[in-house]
């Protein structure tokens, strides 16, 4: 059963749904065999480790195409300089500073060391032209120079326990001058339990803001499992792990969609939605049944309405990967930039796998906009490049290094 629980641990009603447990890509995966990883792993790189096995081997649903103009790159990042940042999510607000970004990781240190921010932390961008970008350094400061040292996050970790260690996946509206972020949250990491792959309790919690910058967060998770707490019993069989959230708004109803852990089915997608306020206590309830997943195999999901259709993106496993491909590599190299379309949000249609860009190894953690630019309507797909093999050093490297952006035309 899925419940809620407030801020000092008590046990709540939360309608079937408002409970999800999972954080996302900021919960530490752990390494797991590479061949048990077999690319499909997300590495949450949380605190010194790294990777959790999704689960599924493959795509569950045939490939399809959609007739679709090409996507146009930019090899310019919009942000880079950092130890290993990712989720660009940008709202278009607009006035001078037209586009925000909000997106998450380490800034200047690993794992943010030494900084009291916990692990993953969030931080915050402004730009006029989707171009040039710069970062919000505290106070009235911001940094155009690319210099993650003067970076600040605008939210970090807090006192409670579920929500101690990272914070991340930001996921942003704006309605009525006011800003709404669903983000995913964890734990400090436990002891090895069987049913917590992650080694944490992972959650999806809410914030607001009047300007984007300063937050207070809701007074209890967004979505969390009712059953779980700060040194939770073994069950092998549990559902949850409910994170890396897509909050949208649309008549009059907050939709969540986030991804969640399934025991034989790995790393899915779900939806919740809330027809109250924002944060309101067990305003989330669930819209299908949660052993029943939208998709299996769907990892760091967005959604985004393109004219009368939702268009997912994720970075499933799957993608056809070199033989001669190192067994460290594998994991990551084998799972890209995914889409899938829908006409209600809840029965989905994959379509083929985008191919990284030519000088990245992999591309993930997909954030989507559609704007105004240049007199034609665009869909921005925003994502980040992963560093992959250094020269001399003999080994993977899974920290993302820049982010970046693609577009095509669209028809509104």
């Amino acid at each position: 059963m899925f419940r809620a629980r407030d801020g000092h641990g008590e046990t709540m009603r939360y309608c079937i749904i408002v409970s999800a447990l999972l954080l996302a890509p900021l919960a530490a995966l752990h390494a797991a065999d590479a061949s048990k990883l077999q690319a499909n792993i997300h590495c949450i790189p949380a605190s010194d480790s790294g990777c959790r096995d999704t689960g599924s081997k493959g795509p569950v649903v045939p490939s399809k195409t959609e007739n679709a103009p090409p996507w146009q790159r930019e090899t310019t990042p919009l942000l880079s300089g950092f130890v290993n940042m990712y989720n660009p999510c940008v709202v278009e607000t607009g006035g001078e500073w037209r586009y925000r970004m909000w997106f998450f990781g380490w800034s200047a240190r690993h794992a943010n060391q030494g900084m009291g921010w916990g692990c993953d932390a969030i931080f915050h961008a402004r730009s006029r032209d989707l171009k040039t970008w710069e970062v919000w350094s505290g106070d009235d400061q911001w940094d155009s120079t690319m210099n993650p040292e003067r970076w600040r996050p605008v939210l970090h970790a807090s006192e409670r326990w579920y929500d101690n260690w990272h914070n991340g996946d930001p996921s942003v509206v704006v309605e009525n001058g006011r800003f709404y972020m669903a983000y995913s949250a964890t734990s400090k990491p436990i002891a090895k339990t069987p049913g917590y792959p992650s080694d944490m309790v992972l959650c999806v919690m809410g914030a607001t803001s009047d300007d984007g910058i300063h937050w207070e967060k809701t007074s209890q998770p967004l979505l969390i499992r009712g059953e779980d707490t700060a040194a939770p019993r073994p069950e092998p069989d549990r559902i949850g792990d409910f994170q890396r959230p897509c909050l949208r708004r649309e008549g009059g109803v907050w939709k969540l969609w986030f991804d969640y852990w399934v025991p034989g089915k790995g790393v899915c997608l779900g939806l919740a939605e809330n027809s109250g306020g924002f944060s309101d206590v067990n305003g989330f309830t669930l819209k299908h049944d949660p052993a029943e997943p939208l998709l299996a195999n769907w990892p760091n999901p967005e959604i985004v309405r393109v004219g009368s259709r939702w268009h997912s993106f994720a970075d499933p496993a799957g993608y056809p990967m070199p033989q001669d491909t190192p067994p460290d590599a594998a994991p990551w190299i084998g799972r890209q930039l995914r889409e899938a379309v829908s006409d209600d949000g809840i029965r989905w249609s994959q379509l083929d796998f985008i191919k990284p860009d030519t000088d990245a190894p992999a591309c993930h953690v997909p954030q989507a906009l559609v704007t105004e630019l240049d007199g034609s309507t665009w869909l921005y797909l925003f994502y980040a490049t992963q560093t992959g093999r250094r020269p001399g050093d003999g080994r993977y490297h899974y920290e993302y290094e820049r982010i970046r952006a693609m577009r095509r035309a669209v028809t509104p």
